[in-house]
């Protein structure tokens, strides 16, 4: 698993991540966007997709693991390797366009929201995430 922090700091991101998920006494995580159950493995890559963190509990996800990063609520959420390949058609709601995930790279955890820093529409810039509708 890499991460987007520096080398080296792979065993801390990991020990964080399992802490949060048994903070919250999760085992799985869920899909933010297909809502598919992943299993959470105890070694490098966690789950079979990307982890994110976010600093704003997106309403529309139902499934997220809070957390606590530099004493700052985050919000951890996952997206599986099906919906950042594309076999699920992810389209946004309001222009209607499709969402790409390929370019994240499996196994990751970003530190930051992946579906708010690639907005699709103006709505999304005003929602600070794409709306999405799974198909």
């Amino acid at each position: 698993m890499e991460d987007d922090a520096q080398v080296g700091q792979g065993e801390d991101l990991r020990k964080f991540i399992l802490a949060a998920l048994s903070a919250s006494h999760r085992n799985v995580v869920n899909c933010a966007l297909c809502h598919r159950a992943l299993p959470v493995f105890e070694q490098f890559p966690l789950v079979d997709g990307t982890l994110f963190l976010s600093p704003s509990r997106h309403d529309e996800i139902e499934y997220d693991v809070p957390c606590h990063l530099q004493g700052r609520l985050m919000h951890l959420y996952a997206v599986c390797v099906d919906c950042l390949e594309g076999v699920h058609k992810i389209i946004c709601i309001k222009c209607k366009s499709r969402w790409d995930g390929s370019w994240h790279q499996l196994g990751t955890m970003y530190t930051y929201d992946i579906l708010a820093a690639s907005p699709c529409c103006q709505v999304s810039i005003i929602r600070k995430t794409p709306k999405v509708k799974f198909h």
